[in-house]
């Protein structure tokens, strides 16, 4: 690819027939929910995100539940244990032999199931909290009675439409014989909530959890004096040791209920006071709830001063928001005739774009995920990051991409410490962190490698989306210091460049022979293009050394064994057929580069997908597979792959994937359902048109761009 001349391809696959309806697109994929389907719809704004159940509010979790997808969870909102160590972390490094000499990983020696308290504690540490759980409470024995939590039981004839036109969630159902309708939605800018309740015999009520450090909850209710809740006239002010935030209540009147309860009255509609906007008049609650942490800068003001918020203006707004957002980004449209798989498709990249833009469009990574519930503690991968982002770019919303590509330009200094320990030049990424930038200990993460190109990856995503992109000299710094890393990973085989030990490939087998492990062909691959990549950069800074990093690709050992096949490991640990089939990616992720043939890659996908265990699997290896089927032009294949029928690839239906006990949503299969789609569509950078959709779907594809080359 010539600097400069990638821009022309973006429209390159835009039909010229009719425009697609986008308004007719995205309704007739939102969702109506029933009780049955155990979903959970969210609204959100990419940095906070509230879930809710069938009631539109979060009345069906709590003390006592062992649900965790009902949350309200901002990407500020975190919570570090007061009981920290004397020990520091800096006292878990480990030292491994590699061809630069003695270098320090933080590994974990005894592995995850028994870290140890020390290593066990920086493991949960910071860990992310729910901020608030709001709920339908009835006063069983008159207007003076004590609040009393309702039940499924108690309600009837229940329907829920999450309108993905405009963002609101409408929940119905009749409590007590009388009908009841509550409006859901989330500002999209301002962290901030808006709910009407209109259910005769109903009040809401906000239940504030301490924090925990659970693998996979956000809310802790075991420990009430470990937090504490302040009611003013206005709002409540929270504080869990080093964390502390407030919500502002706009159009309602909080009362304290008990320790850590507040309940809400309707406002009085009279406009007065700070922030109250058109009362609802008629006995319903129409509140707006705005979050922010205590150090927060003051939030944005409107022309005539900070904004009043309330819930019309909030539902005003995310209308207004939606619907600009899906008419000025890509989309595709399929008719597939009798083929119900092309629906499901459009299903399945109408629901993801909605949930990738609500749970991780901020400025950090998200969680696994997102903002639906805790996983990993809320603490982010940078390895799944580029499942999570590179979509912004093809899919025409490049400013969602350039917010979370910020966090390396911020956490640079951070890596380019752990590079020093590991002997390198540049930034060395790592696997699992917090915003504290402190890798967590493992035995797995801190040896993989997959994550250290995706910094250049996605920059080049995104200045293909944006040519100026390429001019930003903190995203050059990042991909400059992402390649001098790079470069000094690899370990020099006389003529050739390898890559190990320690190493562990992006399939996370293996562990045991981490010190040892060389070589897998998907990060050879990866490594070969993205220095690739990195050098283009060089030439359009004009940088005198350009040229030098082509130089260095071009010595990278071949992905093939010996035999000519593409395998886990160019040599090494025999394949394991478990866990992620990786080395596909090596020609579906990475684009086609000469260095594995044709024949070869299509051999390694039959293989994978003839005798794979599919259960141990994860949400994004098949869109990866869908990738590689893309990438040799087999599109029946590649739809088959991306709605390959096993557990961890069913899309529920509010669209997430949810992979297990614990993890109701999987957010890298999202991401990936909608990378593998816009390759299936839009192709790549002097690659064939559509090259993995079945013609007879007679595609209507508008705003994609094709992948680099």
């Amino acid at each position: 690819m010539t600097p400069g001349t990638d821009r022309h391809t973006i429209d390159r696959h835009t039909t010229d027939r009719q425009a697609i309806d986008r308004r007719a697109l995205v309704e007739r994929h939102s969702p109506r929910l029933r009780p049955q389907d155990d979903a959970v719809a969210s609204v959100g704004n990419g940095r906070f995100a509230a879930g809710v159940d069938i009631t539109g509010t979060q009345s069906f979790c709590g003390p006592g539940w062992t649900e965790t997808r009902l949350n309200t969870l901002a990407e500020w909102g975190w919570h570090t244990a007061p009981d920290r160590p004397e020990q520091p972390w800096a006292s878990l490094l480990r030292t491994y032999a590699t061809p630069r000499g003695g270098a320090e990983f933080m590994d974990l020696e005894g592995g995850t199931e028994d870290p140890g308290p020390l290593a066990g504690w920086f493991r949960e540490n910071p860990h992310k909290v729910s901020l608030l759980r709001f709920h339908l409470v009835e006063r069983a024995d008159g207007p003076q009675g004590a609040p009393r939590e309702i039940t499924p039981g108690d309600i009837t004839a229940v329907s829920q439409h999450l309108d993905l036109w405009t963002g609101l969630i409408t929940s119905r159902f009749r409590f007590r014989g009388r009908d009841c309708t509550v409006l859901t939605a989330a500002d999209p800018e301002l962290d901030a909530l808006a709910l009407r309740i209109d259910a005769p015999g109903l009040e809401l009520m906000l239940s504030f959890p301490g924090a925990t450090g659970d693998w996979d909850r956000a809310a802790g209710w075991d420990d009430p004096a470990a937090h504490s809740t302040r009611v003013d006239d206005t709002g409540i002010l929270r504080r869990l040791d080093d964390f502390s935030y407030r919500v502002e209540v706009h159009g309602g009147v909080p009362s304290a209920a008990g320790a850590h309860d507040v309940l809400l009255g309707s406002g009085t509609g009279d406009g007065a006071g700070r922030g109250s906007g058109p009362g609802p008049g008629d006995g319903a609650i129409d509140v707006v709830l705005e979050f922010s942490p205590t150090d927060a800068e003051d939030r944005p003001a409107g022309p005539g001063g900070p904004l009043p918020l309330h819930g019309d203006l909030v539902r005003e707004r995310s209308a207004r928001f939606w619907q600009q957002h899906w008419q000025q980004t890509g989309a595709i449209e399929l008719d597939g005739g009798d083929d119900a798989r092309a629906q499901e498709v459009e299903r399945r990249v109408v629901l993801s774009r909605y949930i990738q833009r609500v749970h991780a469009a901020g400025t950090l990574p998200p969680a696994e995920t997102g903002l639906l519930a805790n996983s990993w503690r809320g603490k982010f991968h940078l390895e799944m990051h580029w499942w999570h982002a590179a979509h912004f770019a093809l899919w025409g919303d490049a400013d969602s991409l350039r917010r979370s590509l910020g966090f390396y330009s911020d956490a640079l200094p951070v890596a380019q410490e752990t590079a020093r320990r590991q002997r390198c030049r540049g930034a060395r990424w790592p696997k699992q962190i917090g915003p504290d930038l402190l890798e967590s200990p493992s035995d797995i993460g801190p040896f993989l490698l997959w994550q250290q190109p995706h910094p250049i990856h996605l920059a080049e995503l995104l200045r293909r989306a944006d040519p100026a992109a390429g001019q930003d000299p903190r995203l050059q710094e990042v991909v400059e210091q992402s390649a001098l890393c790079l470069v000094d990973l690899l370990r020099d085989d006389g003529d050739r460049l390898g890559l190990g030990g320690p190493l562990i490939g992006a399939q996370e087998r293996h562990v045991a022979q981490r010190a040892h492990l060389q070589d897998p062909a998907f990060e050879l691959a990866y490594a070969a293009w993205a220095l690739l990549v990195a050098d283009r950069w060089r030439h359009l800074r004009g940088a005198r050394d350009a040229g030098e990093l082509s130089r260095i690709a071009r010595r990278i050992h071949s992905p093939l064994t010996a035999e000519g096949q593409l395998r886990t490991f160019r040599s090494g640990p025999a394949m394991d057929r478990s866990d992620h089939p990786s080395h596909l990616l090596a020609y579906g992720m990475v684009p086609p580069t000469g260095t594995i043939p044709t024949a070869a890659a299509s051999r390694a996908l039959d293989d994978v997908l003839a005798q794979w265990d599919w259960e141990s699997t994860w949400g994004w290896d098949y869109p990866a597979m869908a990738m590689t089927a893309a990438r040799l032009q087999r599109p029946d294949t590649a739809v088959d792959a991306l709605l390959l029928p096993t557990v961890k690839n069913r899309m529920d239906a509010a669209g997430h994937f949810p992979q297990r006990a614990g993890l109701p949503a999987y957010l890298p299969a999202n991401g990936g359902t909608l990378i593998a789609v816009a390759l299936m569509a839009a192709g790549w950078g002097g690659g064939p048109p559509r090259p993995g959709l079945p013609p007879a779907w007679g595609a209507r594809i508008e705003g994609i761009i094709p992948l680099p080359d």
